[in-house]
């Protein structure tokens, strides 16, 4: 979440923003005045000022369906919206009511007509479009935990194996949003806010909840061309589905108060660990289309946040970390992530 004064990303790093027909930001934190958190775990805020500053770094479009949107209530949600409006970015996934909520921005780019929407599974109570009430496009999540007795008596303390399945009637919804947003636009790129963070998923599972991949393929299958997922604050794997990426987590792009420790917790118990979400590195998505369907080029460029949260182009240390860490998670996925050539910085990514 970006505090003034605002620094930002630096000089190469905003100049490969400003190379992009569209950048299209998850924005996660209110911008408002308003002084009275809801109940969460921990909440963040920023100035309303600082939407010039989003404005200024190139960003076009921005969802606003993530667990930080309304931290400070739906009406500090709506401020959110007025400030990045205001400040001439366009905002998806979040509105005065569900229907609103699921509405696309569609930007005309390089010939194309390229929509872009947002949805969240990472949903605290409250904060859910629903068709008279403001908040963030939900796709709700059931969780289901399996105890097994036999492997329990034998590790006393031990979590559950956690299955999940994404709720039926939001799934549709997003399906039919997406179809809709097809219609009028020859690209569809949906940002969604997914997954469970680094450290609070039990090692012994997948670092994917199991509704994930389900839920991506089903968003594309809709007619998303790309879906590009955030909120674990690591580097997960990319998968190719039907030609069409669905990058499961570009980790953290520009965090002040996660890196440098000024996370406001609002509880004290349980005594959550947040130090594993202060990952520094993270991903850039680009991708590239000279007509409509999948993409022609899809690319994985990386940052490294420094000490007071703010990205700077990933070093080649930085590259050699990203592809030890994304090489084996997208071969799993059945996707090849092929190492830059001398003097580059992007990873292209291709099915296996």
């Amino acid at each position: 979440m970006p505090q003034r004064p605002f620094a930002g990303p630096d000089a190469e790093v905003r100049a490969l923003i400003s190379a992009a027909d569209v950048a299209f930001v998850n924005f996660e934190g209110p911008l408002t005045d308003r002084r009275a958190p809801s109940d969460t775990v921990a909440w963040v805020r920023g100035d309303p000022a600082l939407a010039q500053d989003v404005a200024a770094t190139g960003m076009v479009v921005a969802s606003l369906a993530n667990n930080h949107a309304a931290d400070f209530g739906t009406d500090g949600l709506l401020d959110t919206i007025a400030a990045l409006e205001s400040a001439g970015v366009r905002t998806v996934g979040a509105g005065t009511n569900l229907e609103q909520a699921l509405m696309p921005s569609i930007v005309q780019a390089n010939g194309l007509r390229v929509a872009f929407l947002g949805f969240a599974s990472t949903l605290p109570n409250g904060c859910a479009a629903g068709d008279q009430r403001p908040g963030v496009a939900p796709i709700r999540v059931l969780s289901r935990f399996v105890i097994d007795s036999v492997v329990l008596e034998q590790n006393p303390g031990m979590g559950p194996y956690v299955e999940t399945v994404a709720r039926a009637e939001d799934v549709d919804n997003a399906a039919s949003a997406i179809a809709m947003a097809k219609e009028s636009a020859d690209v569809v790129v949906v940002a969604i806010h997914w997954g469970v963070p680094d450290g609070w998923a039990p090692s012994y599972q997948s670092e994917l909840a199991s509704y994930q991949r389900p839920l991506g393929h089903r968003l594309i299958d809709a007619g998303a061309d790309a879906v590009i997922g955030h909120h674990p604050h690591v580097l997960h794997g990319i998968e190719i589905y039907r030609g069409r990426p669905v990058f499961y987590s570009l980790g953290n792009f520009l965090f002040h108060s996660l890196v440098s420790g000024e996370l406001v917790a609002a509880r004290s118990y349980p005594p959550y660990d947040f130090t594993r979400l202060r990952s520094r590195l993270g991903g850039l998505a680009r991708l590239s289309w000279t007509q409509p369907g999948a993409p022609d080029l899809i690319e994985l460029g990386i940052v490294r946040l420094d000490e007071s949260g703010n990205p700077h182009s990933g070093s080649g240390a930085d590259l050699a970390e990203a592809y030890e860490r994304v090489r084996p998670l997208s071969a799993a996925l059945r996707a090849r992530v092929v190492r830059p050539e001398a003097g580059r910085s992007w990873f292209k990514v291709a099915s296996a």
